[in-house]
Parts: structure tokens; C-alpha cells; sequence
């Protein structure tokens, strides 16, 4: 299927066909630390941001998604300089993230309300900067269930996301979460070819991710690198094996850089790790360029259009 519509970057439309190797859970900006008070969690340097970006381009990166939210410490304007500064096509998320991080409005205002402040962001852009979001997310739930208010906050981007056909893209780590999420978009009409479930790779149960890509969805393996969640070896052989079963084109890659370790300049593997080291893994376990074209240019640009 191709990808029909633009994509949304922070510096305007872009053609499918000029979207290249694409990160798509990343995090440039973010400030979990206000929450966690571990000072590891907290990216807010635009310099060394650049730079680590840099190296992405190095490693063949041309984009990435940033699914900072604005409870996570989102900052369009600095995410425009980024991209001016490092030639990347960067798409920016809106929404919330999950329930410890929310604001206040998330009780106070109605679901469609909520709604309402997405679509915005998506069609007119952020306040008045007139950066659009791209894509909503990352829409998360913070346990194995969805909370009150995290049912609130997917049912909202549900809203929106039918409202504009954007891309949703979620949060559900450790635990097989994601199905919760899947039902809840399906109760509100979303067409789940929209839907990314995020942090798959926290999570390597076969079945879990089948039931996900035959609901529709995308299956994203996004937290790569990260070995304290599970090593890279799992990691591949989970993502071959889904491979082999025939499901390339529903899966989808990224690091999910929000710590200062994760960064080159503090010893971690940075940006461009997915598409080194992991990519010579993958194609140690019999992965051809084909399916790594696929997995990182050809989906993306299927699903980040609209």
C-alpha cells in the first residue's frame, strides 16, 4: 500500500518519497526528571543535542519522530533550530504521555475538549508558532491497565486522530498493554492501520505481537539498545521471527534516546545505534537490505502520511 497525504515535519510538508532511514520513538527534549527527580532523565541541551544528531546523520539517519509531549517538556521552536541545524526531517508528537506526568486540564476538561487541543496542534500548529505536530503520541498507560484518565487521554487522541487521519503512536512497556490500548482506539472507530504500539520490544511474548499486527497495528521494536529491558540478541531474534512469518510490513524501529546515558557524550551507544550496530546484527541472522529498507524507510512512510 502507499502512502497517501504529506508528512507533517516541523519545518512543513513533506513528500513521501523524500522521507529516508527513519527513527520513529525518539526523544530530543524531555524532562522526566521533574517527576523522577533522576537527573539521568532530563535532555535539555540544544547544543549537545545537535551534535548527537550529527552522528545520527553519520550512521544514515535522514529522520526521526520526537514524541515528546507537553507534559514531557515538548519545545517546537527549539525542534525547528534542530532541524534547520542538522538537515533532519524531525515530526513532532502531541497529546499526553501517561498518568504520573498529566496536568491538571486532564480531569477538568471533556474528552472532546482534549480532543479539540490535538487537532489543533495538528492542523494549525502549536500555539503560535505554527509548528505542526505530525503525529499524536506517544499516549501511554503507565501500568498494565489503563487508569481513568489514561482511558480518557486515548479515547481523545482516538477523536483526533479520526478527525485528521493522523498517525497515533503509544506507549505500553513491560506488559502486553498494548491490546488494552487497541481496544479501547477500536471502541471510538479508529482504523487500527493508524495505530503504533510503542515498546513491543519490552515485552517479546510471539503471541502478543501477533495479536497486535493481525488487529492491524504496528508492531515497534523501539527501545533498542537499551539492555537493562532486554539485550539486542532477544531483540533479533524476535524481530526475525516475525519477519519470517511475513508481517515486514507492520514493524517499525527506534532507540527511544530520553536519558543523558543514552547519549554518546555520556559513553551510551546514541541515535544511530538502530542503524549500526543493531542493522549488523540483523543481518548476521540472514536479514537482507530489502526487509531493512522496509522496516525503516517504506513504513514510515506509509504511516507517517496523511
Amino acid at each position: 500500500m502507499a502512502a497517501k497525504g504529506q508528512i507533517h515535519t516541523v519545518l512543513g510538508e513533506l513528500a513521501p518519497a523524500a522521507l529516508g532511514r527513519t527513527l520513529m520513538h525518539e526523544h530530543i527534549f524531555c524532562d522526566i526528571y521533574r517527576v523522577t527527580g533522576r537527573l539521568n532523565e532530563l535532555l535539555n541541551d540544544e547544543k549537545l543535542a545537535a551534535h548527537e544528531l550529527s552522528l545520527l546523520r553519520q550512521a544514515g539517519g535522514a529522520a526521526l519522530v520526537d514524541v515528546t509531549t507537553p507534559d514531557l517538556g515538548r519545545d517546537p521552536a527549539a525542534l525547528r533550530r534542530i532541524a534547520q541545524n542538522t538537515g533532519l526531517h524531525i515530526i513532532m508528537g502531541t497529546g499526553w504521555y501517561r498518568q504520573p506526568f498529566y496536568p491538571p486540564e486532564i480531569d477538568r476538561l471533556s474528552t472532546n475538549a482534549l480532543a479539540d487541543m490535538m487537532i489543533s496542534d495538528l492542523t494549525d500548529g502549536v500555539e503560535n508558532t505554527g509548528i505542526r505536530a505530525g503525529i499524536i503520541g506517544e499516549i501511554g498507560v503507565n501500568l498494565d491497565y489503563a487508569t481513568a484518565q489514561e482511558e480518557r487521554v486515548l479515547r481523545a487522541a482516538a477523536r483526533a486522530q479520526m478527525a485528521t487521519g493522523a498517525p497515533l503512536t503509544t506507549h505500553a512497556s513491560m506488559y502486553p498493554v498494548g491490546l488494552v490500548q487497541l481496544e479501547i482506539l477500536a471502541d471510538e472507530g479508529v482504523d487500527l492501520r493508524r495505530v503504533i504500539i510503542g515498546h513491543c520490544d519490552t515485552y517479546l511474548e510471539p503471541a502478543y505481537h501477533v495479536a497486535i499486527l493481525e488487529a492491524g497495528a504496528y508492531v515497534q521494536f523501539d527501545t533498542v539498545g537499551r539492555n537493562h529491558m532486554n539485550p539486542d540478541s532477544r531483540r533479533v531474534s524476535a524481530l526475525t521471527e516475525l519477519i519470517r512469518l511475513g508481517w515486514r510490513d507492520q514493524l517499525l524501529l527506534s532507540s527511544d534516546r530520553c536519558h543523558r546515558s543514552d547519549l554518546c557524550a555520556f559513553g551510551g551507544v546514541g541515535y544511530g545505534h538502530v542503524f549500526t550496530g543493531f542493522f549488523d546484527m540483523l543481518k548476521a541472522a540472514g536479514i537482507d537490505d530489502d526487509a531493512l529498507d522496509a522496516i525503516t524507510i517504506e513504513n514510515p512512510r506509509r504511516v507517517l502520511a496523511w
